[in-house]
């Protein structure tokens, strides 16, 4: 004897609910098993390098000189401080200037540290009309970058 539409009905219904509920669960799984942050890991053997500090910033004609005293860093092998990176910031003079506003930055240089200077610096040459803003981070041997300076600014 074929079962009856209700048998059908409540087999269907079944099959329908048991899906929803696995579903269910794998979400919740999912979500259980993300940790919440978005960055990457970091290894716990790496130690934060320290943050650069004293940015001094000089204009002679069109050549703009930035310099930063090496922090001390006794750390060593993968933790050893291994240089700078240096970000710019580049607007135009004719923009009106947005206090509050985030500023764009791009990595300009990677500055490897030799020989263990008291002082680094950074040069280039400045096109006229813009406002260049620059910050500076240290990172070492395994690549831990960390926080950034503040910023020094000149218009030219």
């Amino acid at each position: 004897m074929p079962p009856s539409a209700a048998q059908v009905y409540r087999t269907e219904a079944f099959k329908t609910g048991h899906l929803v509920l696995i579903a269910i669960l794998i979400g919740c799984i999912i979500l259980i098993s993300a940790c919440g942050k978005k960055a990457p890991p970091i290894p716990s053997t790496s130690v934060a390098p320290p943050t650069v500090a004293g940015l001094e910033i000089t204009l002679n004609d069109d050549m703009m000189t930035l310099q930063w005293p090496v922090p001390d860093w006794d750390k060593k092998d993968e933790n050893a401080l291994a240089g700078f990176y240096v970000y710019r910031s580049r607007s135009a003079l004719s923009e009106p200037e947005c206090e509050g506003c985030p500023l764009t930055f791009q990595k300009t240089a990677d500055i490897r540290i030799e020989n263990h200077p008291s002082r680094e610096r950074y040069e280039e040459r400045l096109e006229k009309g813009f406002r260049y803003t620059y910050k500076v981070s240290a990172y070492t041997e395994s690549g831990y970058e960390g926080e950034s300076s503040e910023i020094a600014r000149v218009d030219y």
